[in-house]
């Protein structure tokens, strides 16, 4: 009788350890998953397709010189008591001002003026995207880190294994350049206008915002101390 006793508890303790060893085998794998390591793997596959090597070259060569390229014709037709209107010039000196456009003023002033600047913009682009090319790599690795955070492996692999199928990888190569695509820029153009309308209002909010604060100090106003640190900040020496 002890002994039946005795097998049966040897029994249900084998029993009980066996099923908690098989929890915890079941288990690891899932907490494996998730470890932040794992995580950032699975992060940066899904990173892979988002955002490939050339994304920023892609993004800029062509796209976003183009969009500097409008947003410069939209301003040139803009009439310039618009723009000289957030120069905070008295109301009268403004409403003197005719409705004359920033381009009509060039033609006059410098016929080349949309060339130069077409050129200027162009060589520009180029030296950014040099710079941004060398800053790709380390900007892909934020991303993947941002991804870990906000997913969990699980779910990252989800996203990876969508993103692998025909339409996944469609919408993964869009992902970063549907916000450059020509109708979201004719938007974003029909909008200058009414940035430029917004400015002054915003430029006297901030006005107001910095009201109680002393005003700037000029050159004239520095001990010779101050402009000695001044000096000594400028030079390096």
């Amino acid at each position: 009788m002890q002994g039946s006793i005795r097998e049966s508890y040897l029994m249900k303790t084998v029993f009980s350890a066996v099923s908690a060893l098989a929890l915890v085998a079941n288990a690891t794998p899932a907490a494996a998953q998730d470890a932040p390591a794992s995580r950032v793997e699975a992060a940066q596959a899904t990173v892979d397709y988002l955002f490939p090597e050339g994304t920023y070259e892609k993004m800029m060569r062509g796209t976003m010189e183009q969009m500097t390229g409008q947003m410069m014709e939209s301003m040139m037709d803009i009439p310039m008591r618009r723009l000289v209107a957030q120069m905070d010039l008295p109301e009268d000196k403004v409403a003197d001002l005719g409705e004359a456009t920033m381009r009509e003023m060039m033609e006059v002033l410098d016929p080349h003026f949309i060339e130069r600047m077409q050129l200027t913009n162009s060589v520009m682009m180029d030296g950014m995207v040099d710079v941004m090319t060398t800053m790709e790599p380390a900007m892909r690795e934020g991303l993947a880190e941002a991804y870990a955070d906000k997913f969990t492996a699980a779910e990252l692999n989800e996203m990876t294994a969508f993103f692998a199928t025909p339409t996944g990888t469609k919408y993964a190569e869009n992902a970063m350049m549907i916000f450059m695509d020509p109708k979201m820029m004719a938007k974003m153009q029909e909008s200058m206008p009414k940035i430029m309308e917004a400015m002054p209002g915003l430029i006297g909010k901030a006005k107001e915002a910095t009201a109680h604060l002393p005003p700037p100090r000029k050159p004239e106003d520095l001990t010779e101390e101050e402009r000695e640190r001044i000096e000594t900040l400028a030079t390096g020496d």
